[in-house]
């Protein structure tokens, strides 16, 4: 009877942790360049770029937001948005700071489809003081 019992147990957690390592890989995203995320019109992708100041466009009644993003090389990506505008957008779009999309490219429309969005903003942190004896 203890022999059943563990392993039950044993089934148990294999089971639990092989649910676990799927469920994880799901969620893994690769970060790619421009090129590669055309290309890939079928598997989620990240992209990353500066975002091109004077392209942004909501749509409130819609929910869509549509911008462009830059990468390091100058090539430009179209993104949509559906979804309530990221509140530190405009703030990042006038500071041209990094923007991370993650999402699908659709060839038909030729944009990039973004599920989600991620705002980069490192001026917000910068000319800050820093107290010293809090270790900050």
């Amino acid at each position: 009877m203890k022999n059943k019992g563990a392993a039950l147990g044993l089934i148990i957690i294999v089971a639990a942790l092989a649910f676990s390592a799927v469920a994880f890989k799901g969620n893994l995203v690769n970060a790619v360049p421009f090129g590669d995320a055309m290309k890939a019109s079928d598997t989620g992708v990240q992209i990353m770029g500066a975002p091109v100041l004077g392209t942004m466009d909501y749509d409130a009644s819609a929910h869509a937001l549509r911008f462009a993003l830059r990468d390091t090389s100058g090539q430009t990506m179209p993104v949509l948005y559906r979804g309530p505008k990221p509140e530190d957008l405009d703030g990042a779009m006038s500071k041209a700071t990094a923007i991370n999309a993650t999402g699908t490219y659709d060839p038909n429309k030729r944009v990039f489809v973004a599920d989600t969005l991620l705002v980069k903003c490192p001026s917000k942190y910068q000319g800050q003081q820093t107290d010293r004896r809090y270790g900050g």
